[in-house]
């Protein structure tokens, strides 16, 4: 094999892989500053709506230091604002300005409170539209886990009720805030408060709690906003007077709205707001797929106030943050309503992206929430049992493993027939170095989860790239060969040279690509499947995949020993065939993970065959890379015989 040209090939694809790492992780860290730079500009309006009043009263200044303040922090989200909008398209930007100065010159007039809290809210609730920032937590926080972190990281300041007595709050001027205190509380949101930990509070002691997730911080604004309302109403009482609200309030508005917003909702009655604010909601295996129904319902609201980008992005994440982590358990249940979800999903985004008159992107939202309401019975009625999740793992492992066994055996074979042991080391390191890998990515669940969704698509799709490319040239090398002399000047002269340690690299290489694409997927799978079941259950994740690899182990022993028996030329033959194939598949699986990253479009056929195992998908752009890769080999196959029959 002419490794040193596979080598050079390999390098420029792992070159241009490198610097699509570097893109993403460059594009990632200026989303975080947006991100980042998004929430100051909420918590400074709010505290601008909140504080106003300490530095002004009756048109006349009554503290010097707040007033400056308030003249700081507005200038600090205009100059943040204009930060923002050089990395972010913004429709109404001039519009945004004016609302800005308007707040800047209304405060050097020292206008009523009320004036300067309405102008700030405004523009904080039009920024909210932009979609730049989540204002909602994934799933329902955890307030028992919200009061362990508060006692751990809050209570030395705040207090163990949150009174602002902790036996450091003496140490801090201004002082630490009461989350008792009624007139301060029911002004500040969950989402103000998760700000807060978040990024911290310049010249005060509130520090930024950057050691702490998104989900342990949500834990922890959700159980300080329910403090106040600990002896309001006891526990069952709580899920009593919840479960009568109507319409129930979703978790985007308890997040965001303040006490006072939220009671305006819910009606006059205490124990209403009370409730929720108290309200926890149970361990549910399906709520990832209530996250679905809520970007739906905002992308429509992000779509009817013209903010396409954003209505497209909140469609995109729907899926992949909602419906593509419980889409193996599905699978499990009921075959066809994944494609069904896909299809669904997938028109939503379409009607988005061609911006469909705003009747068709309702419907076409209602069919897809029609089909989460189907998947939500579905694993409503599934109990995670140990065989069940038992079912699940080790399904998910046998599909990806089989795939890359398939190629790796086919490689192996090859060698053991020309008693290359000293490539065949090299194929075993390569495959071996990957699961290695993704082992020990288990222990990096949670950083891996945090990587996004859209990122690690696109980690899949790059690799499926480079792995059509490697495994369509290994082909028509093993092709070429088939030629009676080709075979005889191989046997012959090139045999011996694979030995040479630069040409085997490029073996291990292609054994690390096929297998660590396999093994990546199947981490994140089995990773967002123990999140998903109880403590019961989760031993038949390990049982599950312990016995995949049983069984992958036993199926690759049969093949090796089968191909002993198959003469050396027909089993490059069936060997290149075997791998076109494989090429082939990946592509289709390939173009499919770009489409789900959010990078290439989707649009729908009415054939509507499914299959992942053999990349085949219902869209106008996986049959067609498909269909590409197919001409590529069929045109090469031709040519090279052409070639074979001029040179014999």
């Amino acid at each position: 094999m002419n490794f040193s040209f596979l080598n050079k090939r390999l390098l420029a694809t792992l070159a241009f892989l490198i610097l699509s790492s570097i893109a993403l992780a460059q594009r990632k860290k200026i989303n975080d500053n947006i991100s980042k730079q998004s929430r100051t500009i909420i918590n400074l309006l709010d505290y601008i709506s909140q504080d106003y009043s300490k530095a002004v009263k009756n048109g006349k200044i009554v503290n010097t230091s707040e007033y400056s303040e308030m003249l700081d922090f507005t200038r600090q989200s205009i100059s943040l604002f204009s930060s923002v909008s050089l990395n972010v398209s913004i429709k109404d930007k001039d519009q945004f300005q004016d609302q800005f100065s308007r707040l800047l010159n209304s405060i050097k007039k020292k206008q009523d409170k009320k004036n300067i809290s309405v102008i700030a809210q405004k523009i904080k609730k039009q920024f909210l539209l932009l979609d730049l920032v989540e204002i909602s937590p994934e799933n329902y926080p955890d307030m028992s886990n919200g009061k362990v972190l508060f006692l751990a990281n809050c209570q030395p300041c705040h207090g163990e009720y949150g009174k602002a007595d902790g036996p450091l709050s003496s140490n801090f001027t201004p002082p630490p805030a009461n989350f008792q205190n009624d007139a301060l509380m029911s002004q500040i949101s969950p989402l103000q408060v998760f700000n807060t930990a978040r990024l911290g509070i310049k010249g005060t002691g509130m520090r930024a709690f950057d050691e702490l997730s998104d989900k342990q911080v949500w834990d922890i604004a959700f159980y300080a906003k329910s403090l106040r309302f600990q002896d309001k109403l006891n526990k069952d009482s709580v899920e009593a007077v919840f479960s009568h609200i109507e319409p129930s309030p979703n978790l985007s508005d308890i997040a965001h709205n303040s006490d006072k917003e939220l009671q305006e909702m819910l009606g006059k009655d205490k124990n209403l707001l009370a409730s929720a604010r108290l309200h926890q909601s149970p361990f549910n295996k399906d709520s990832t797929l209530y996250l679905a129904l809520n970007n739906l319902n905002a992308a429509l609201k992000l779509y009817k106030s013209g903010n396409m980008s954003a209505a497209e992005n909140k469609a995109l994440y729907a899926y992949l943050d909602g419906i593509e982590p419980v889409e193996q358990q599905l699978t499990a249940i009921d075959a066809t309503i994944v494609p069904e979800l896909e299809n669904k999903m997938n028109a939503v985004r379409t009607a988005i992206k061609s911006q469909k008159d705003e009747k068709e992107i309702a419907q076409k939202i209602s069919d897809a929430e029609n089909s989460i309401h189907k998947a939500i019975v579905l694993l409503g009625n599934q109990t995670y049992s140990f065989w069940f999740t038992f079912l699940i793992s080790s399904s998910i492992l046998l599909r990806e493993g089989i795939e890359a066994v398939l190629v790796i055996i086919t490689i192996i074979s090859l060698l053991k027939s020309l008693d290359a042991k000293k490539a065949l080391k090299w194929v075993h390191g390569g495959w071996l170095l990957a699961i290695g890998i993704g082992f020990a990515s288990w222990f990096f669940t949670d950083w891996l989860i945090s990587f996004g969704a859209q990122n690690r698509e696109l980690m899949e799709a790059f690799g499926a790239l480079l792995a059509v490319v490697v495994l369509l040239y290994v082909a028509f090398w093993l092709h070429n060969k088939t030629d009676a002399q080709k075979w005889k000047e191989f046997i012959e002269h090139r045999i011996l040279k694979m030995l040479d340690q630069e040409k085997l690299f490029g073996l291990a290489f292609i054994s690390f690509i096929v297998v660590f694409r396999e093994a990546f997927e199947s981490v994140i799978f089995l990773s967002s499947l123990q999140f998903q079941v109880d403590d019961d259950s989760r031993p038949g994740i390990w049982m599950g995949a312990l016995t995949a690899v049983l069984i992958i182990f036993v199926v690759s022993n049969l093949i090796l020993r089968f191909s002993v028996k198959v003469p050396v030329k027909k089993l490059f033959q069936y060997s290149a065939i075997i791998i076109m194939v494989f090429g082939v598949v990946l592509a289709g699986q390939g173009a499919h993970a770009f489409q789900e990253s959010g990078w290439l479009t989707v649009n729908g056929i009415g054939f509507n065959f499914h299959s992942s195992t053999l990349g085949i998908y219902p869209t106008i752009e996986t049959y067609t890379a498909q269909f590409i890769v197919l001409v590529v080999i069929l045109v090469l196959w031709f040519y090279q015989k052409s070639i074979l029959k001029r040179v014999g």
